[in-house]
């Protein structure tokens, strides 16, 4: 499936250039495969764009990627600095510190901010008076945050993620087509994915006591063609996450006709809702208070088992590569409102 690319139809934008700036502490230094996939959609729309990664964890690597940024800004001269996540829009205010030729920065806040914590007085102060523009990926982060900012989420690369053929998905990733499969997309050490709360899930009765053979499987490491296999293949997935801000892999998933199972995260509720085969679980966010956490856990896991057993009933795919159509969260549409929102702020 190919999507046509987008033409720009304003020849007097008055953006030359653009800067992406993100981590870059995937495999081999790269950026995560949304931004790489945002930067080429960008690219395909016809601005002339680079890509700096910030390579490293903790805020010595990101300060150390100061210097660095800042060579490269004089050098490239951009005109806007498109950072995504908080920390590298404060990078990006630390770079470009008293240059005569700012660029705008302009920052995507990612994640969510359930807690009036210290870093979100930062980024809400960081939004006011530091970055010439921010958006949100959710209405529940804007919410959060308690400012009126733009809502653009993550576009889905439709020419990987569609629907195939999902018994030629079994074989190329090796399920058992007489087995039914619960994908978990992420590496089970990120302690914010919770994978202990996926196992709990799958290990309660109602699932575990299925006559059936029911198998759960962490998909990481894989390219993005191989992820949409396995969501091809899968008959469920499943995301345990707690803080998120439109997750990718929930429309990713929905572009794979894979039936979901979710927390309440993001929006995951106005994605999904009234797509059948697709649940999200009334949970609640674990407390760090000892006495109470074992119980959250104990209900989170019974709630997210019983939207397990509806989707794996279910039995059939769902209609979720139409939704991304009709709600327009195609990678094309998506880079013709960050271009809208780029001209609005020069």
């Amino acid at each position: 499936m190919t999507n046509k690319k987008l033409q720009i139809t304003n020849n007097k934008s008055q953006i030359k250039r653009v800067l992406f700036l993100a981590s870059g502490n995937k495999t081999g230094g790269n950026v995560s495969s949304f931004v790489r996939s945002q930067f080429e959609s960008l690219q395909a729309a016809g601005l002339d764009m680079c890509l700096f990664p910030v390579s490293g964890h903790g805020w010595r690597a990101y300060l150390k990627a100061v210097w660095h940024l800042r060579r490269l800004i004089r050098r490239e001269r951009p005109d806007i600095i498109h950072a995504h996540y908080s920390t590298c829009g404060f990078v990006a205010s630390f770079a470009t510190f008293c240059m005569f030729r700012r660029p705008k920065i302009m920052v995507s806040i990612l994640g969510s901010f359930p807690t009036r914590s210290r870093k979100w007085r930062r980024v809400r102060w960081a939004i006011r008076h530091l970055w010439d523009g921010t958006l949100t990926k959710s209405e529940r982060t804007r919410n959060q945050l308690g400012l009126d900012l733009p809502v653009i989420p993550n576009g889905v690369n439709l020419d990987i993620f569609h629907p195939m053929n999902s018994t030629e998905a079994c074989r190329q990733v090796g399920f058992d087509t007489n087995h039914k499969y619960i994908i978990w997309c992420s590496h089970p050490t990120r302690p914010e994915k919770d994978w202990a709360l996926a196992e709990a899930a799958v290990k309660q009765p109602q699932i575990s006591n299925d006559k059936s053979q029911i198998s759960l499987v962490p998909v990481y490491d894989k390219t993005p063609q191989q992820v949409a296999t396995y969501m091809n293949a899968a008959d469920c997935l499943l995301l345990t996450s707690w803080s998120e801000g439109s997750p990718n892999v929930i429309k990713e998933a929905m572009a794979c006709n894979c039936p979901i199972v979710t927390t309440d995260v993001g929006d995951v509720n106005e994605r999904l809702k009234d797509l059948e085969g697709c649940y999200v679980a009334k949970t609640d966010h674990p407390v760090t208070n000892e006495e109470t956490h074992t119980l959250y856990a104990e209900e989170n896991a019974h709630a997210l088992a019983e939207c397990l057993l509806q989707a794996l009933t279910f039995g059939k795919r769902t209609k979720g590569y139409d939704r991304i159509l009709t709600d327009g969260i195609t990678l094309e549409l998506t880079a013709q409102k960050i271009i809208k929102w780029y001209e609005q702020v020069m």
